[in-house]
């Protein structure tokens, strides 16, 4: 209970200060998840050792629990972000960088993996599906605020938020591949069990989820209509759509993550203009402070003697994947899809592709399902650097980027 109390003070304290200083924060380009992945290492086993998460029960189910969490309001605040019907009037740019872009930065990750560290094909196919997806929570913070909106189009914003969204459901797939690949005895073919998590796990959700947003929508502007529903309670129902949806889809054996996000599409084409300004604002708030936790405990969590025993190989693993998983194929892509018109627009947006709280999610989901001892240190190591490195290069970045549009735009 003592630690309990320690952990929830820091949480809210630190929940406090970021709400308190958030705009110089965002102007100087000091993201939330660095900020708060600091304060977990300051606080845990290697700083003070307030907090040590191995004395709370398994460390990878409290990791998995928690990361699902902060995806899940994650996602809900990325559907009510996007423009009303987005997704559908965007769906080819959309398709071409989920159906081509998401298996390039698979097979890449897992290709730079194998090649860094020498681990087995299905360990590197692992560890890379793991990686693959961009993260919606940290992405979120690079194209929310007032830098981003000063200096990035709205496009731009769009298409990273939407892909961050919906790449994490999918990337289940990825690493269901690798997982049974790792465990199905070598005369069994994976095509049933892949078949089943393919229309089982991925299309379940997409319906389930979409049927949960609808009829959360159409009750709530009927609700509305017989005034029967006050201000405060429809302030609510963004966050416990996001709630229900996760759980429910997941008692039925489907992908709750990809229902959450389908779930807030559909929600957002039953809510009229002013209601889903406000909405927008408070699952806004709530975002920030659900997805605290996870990157605190992220600090507590860090394995820096696992890290060291990796050796050289693996910064030479962290700086392949950092710009070759995404940045070179969006090269090539820019200036020939329409949300990404020119080679600038597809650089910006191919070097930030974060990895974050998705990545410890299948991390932690995958642990439990087979034995790759390297699995949690290396998938750590590149969370904490992608953090890092695309939340200190935001903002300056998106600086160089609005000079770089206007200096094109006047010659």
């Amino acid at each position: 209970m003592h630690e309990f109390n320690i952990g929830l003070l820091v949480v809210a304290a630190s929940a406090l200060f970021l709400g308190l200083l958030s705009t110089p924060l965002k102007r100087i380009g000091l993201p939330d998840s660095v900020t708060l992945l600091l304060v977990g290492v300051v606080l845990g086993p290697t700083g003070f050792g307030f907090l040590d998460p191995a004395q709370w029960g398994n460390e990878m189910a409290i990791l998995e629990q928690v990361a699902r969490l902060a995806i899940a309001i994650g996602l809900m605040g990325i559907a009510l972000r996007l423009p009303k019907s987005y997704i559908f009037n965007h769906w080819r740019p959309l398709c071409v960088l989920l159906l081509v872009g998401m298996p390039f930065m698979w097979l890449c990750s897992s290709a730079l993996t194998g090649w860094a560290l020498g681990l087995p094909i299905g360990a590197a196919l692992l560890i890379g599906a793991a990686i693959t997806p961009t993260d919606p929570v940290v992405a979120s913070t690079l194209v929310t605020g007032p830098v981003a909106k000063e200096n990035l189009p709205a496009y731009l914003r769009h298409i990273i938020s939407s892909e961050s969204g919906a790449n994490d459901g999918l990337a289940f797939i990825f690493v269901m591949i690798a997982v049974f690949w790792l465990t199905l005895p070598a005369e069994q073919s994976m095509t049933m069990p892949m078949l089943g998590v393919i229309f089982g796990d991925i299309l379940g959700a997409l319906v389930l989820g979409a049927v949960i947003g609808y009829s959360v929508g159409f009750a709530m502007r009927k609700a509305e209509e017989k005034k029967t529903i006050d201000q405060p309670s429809m302030l609510m129902i963004t966050t416990a759509l996001a709630l229900t949806t996760l759980a429910a889809v997941k008692l039925i054996g489907s992908d709750g993550i990809l229902a959450v996000f389908v779930a807030g599409l559909t929600f957002d084409q039953q809510v009229n203009a002013s209601e889903r300004q406000e909405e927008e604002r408070v699952v806004e708030g709530v975002d920030r402070f659900f997805t605290s936790p996870i990157f605190i405990l992220l600090g507590l969590m860090i394995p820096w003697h696992e890290w060291v025993s990796l050796g050289w190989p693996v910064l030479a693993l962290v700086i392949g994947v950092l710009f070759l998983r995404r940045l070179p194929l969006f090269l090539l892509l820019g200036g020939r899809l329409s949300d990404l018109p020119s080679k600038l627009d597809g650089s910006f947006s191919g070097w930030f592709g974060p990895i974050g709280v998705a990545a410890l999610y299948y991390a932690a989901l995958a642990h439990h399902k087979t034995d790759v001892a390297a699995l949690w240190p290396v998938v750590s190591l590149i969370v904490v650097s992608s953090i890092v490195v695309h939340g200190l290069t935001a903002m300056p970045l998106s600086h160089l980027y609005r000079r770089l549009k206007d200096a094109r735009a006047s010659s």
